[in-house]
């Protein structure tokens, strides 16, 4: 064992410089040496970028390279190298058979194989067969790999982050494992390691979770994954949707499995233009002609039920219905602070609205009945914590009214008063 691990240091006979970088919270001493693509490097079959290939069981170099071909990215990757060259060092770890597996880097290596190819004659002969590739220490486990990884495609400037997908599986197999391998490290240590927070990762936990559902659902199709992955901003949105996103993501409860098949056939449907269409699912699902229009199984139709439901919810009315509700959620998070300003301006606006009232509401008698229960209810604190001035315009008022009572009202009119 010794002598494989120090076979496994030596390194290719070619230029190299030596160089620290800190991965985590160490300081990682790697030699970075240039590398054939062809004969010495080998690529990964557990890129997170194949994750949606369909391939089963043992993959040759030749299926992962076709299968890099079909990746997001491709193509314009390859015309970058083409025009400028290799801008970025590939990861790579040294195997006992020799050759150095592709931690980082397999599109680039994928692209230079290509155009090697292409060019193997002329002036352009050699100039792709070799590869700039930072070899790891063999003490560089699975963790640190995966801390490389999103601090590349994760937590990156954007250019070379991974799709939403592929994104989420990297958190769900780092924090639950893939199958046979245990967890990485947990939510919080990933979190840590990718600059997001707790919550960021619990949602794409959970989306990945739904969607691995869509995917047994969708076994019939050519590629389920593929297809989870083409349809995942969608599925993502409808595992966090109000009230309904728990419902789907409570697998263990069967009474929620039919309800999920009916959503995830929209989704095979095409029903959900964008992931923004979605977000209504809840009013969706409360309105029973909405719902049924959503299992029609017309393509996009949640796009124009959504923007019927989004018009209808910014009328006055719709914001006014609300209104309870976004106080009572106020006062239960504890944020709420009103006073008798807020009062006033809510009177304020009761009072513009009670203007408009069809006649045969009566807003006025409406408002006397509340403040004969208002009065009915008014104990010996109240009366004591009314001020002189509070008392003089209520008499005023009294006054004024049995006024107009005595003058023009009838005798129901009073008792009713």
């Amino acid at each position: 064992m010794k002598d494989d691990s120090k076979n496994l240091e030596t390194l290719p006979p070619s230029e190299e410089r030596v160089l620290f970088e800190r991965i985590g919270s160490t300081e990682w001493e790697m030699r970075e040496v240039g590398l054939d693509v062809h004969d010495e490097v080998a690529l990964w079959d557990e890129n997170p970028r194949l994750q949606t290939a369909k391939m089963d069981g043992f993959s040759t170099e030749i299926q992962l390279e076709e299968a890099l071909r079909g990746s997001r990215g491709y193509d314009g990757l390859k015309k970058s190298i083409q025009e400028i060259g290799q801008m970025q060092s590939i990861y790579v770890k040294k195997t006992p058979t020799g050759k150095y597996l592709t931690l980082e880097g397999n599109t680039r290596v994928a692209v230079l194989r290509e155009l090697d190819r292409k060019f193997h004659s002329g002036k352009f002969a050699g100039t792709f067969r070799r590869v700039t590739a930072k070899i790891v220490p063999q003490n560089f486990g699975d963790r640190e790999i995966a801390i490389l990884l999103a601090g590349i495609h994760v937590r990156g400037s954007g250019v070379r982050d991974w799709e939403r997908y592929v994104q989420a599986r990297f958190v769900f197999e780092t924090v639950v494992g893939r199958p046979g391998k245990p967890p990485i490290m947990n939510q919080t240590q990933l979190a840590e390691s990718m600059g997001k927070s707790e919550s960021w990762v619990t949602r794409l936990k959970h989306a990945y979770e739904f969607a691995l559902k869509f995917v047994e659902h969708s076994d019939s199709e050519e590629n389920p994954r593929k297809l989870a992955a083409d349809k995942f901003s969608v599925l993502e949105e409808i595992s966090k949707a109000r009230a309904i996103g728990p419902q789907l993501r409570d697998f263990d409860n069967a009474a929620h499995d039919g309800l999920r098949d009916e959503v995830f056939d929209m989704v095979l449907n095409n029903a959900f233009k964008e992931y923004r269409d979605a977000r209504f699912l809840k009013e969706f699902h409360d309105d029973p002609d909405l719902w049924h229009q959503l299992n029609s199984g017309e393509e996009h139709i949640a796009n124009k039920l959504a923007k019927q439901v989004e018009t209808k919810s910014s009328s006055p009315k719709a914001k006014i219905a609300g209104l309870p509700q976004l106080i009572k959620r106020s006062f239960d998070r504890g944020e709420a602070a009103f006073d008798d300003e807020d009062v006033s301006q809510l009177q304020q606006a009761i009072d513009l609205i009670e203007d408009q009232v069809h006649e045969g509401v009566q807003p006025y008698r409406l408002a006397i009945k509340k403040a004969a229960r208002t009065l009915n209810k008014a104990s010996r604190a109240d009366v004591l914590d009314l001020s002189d001035q509070d008392l003089k315009e209520f008499r005023e008022a009294h006054s004024y009214f049995i006024g107009l009572v005595e003058a023009h009202g009838s005798g129901n009119s009073g008792s009713d008063a």
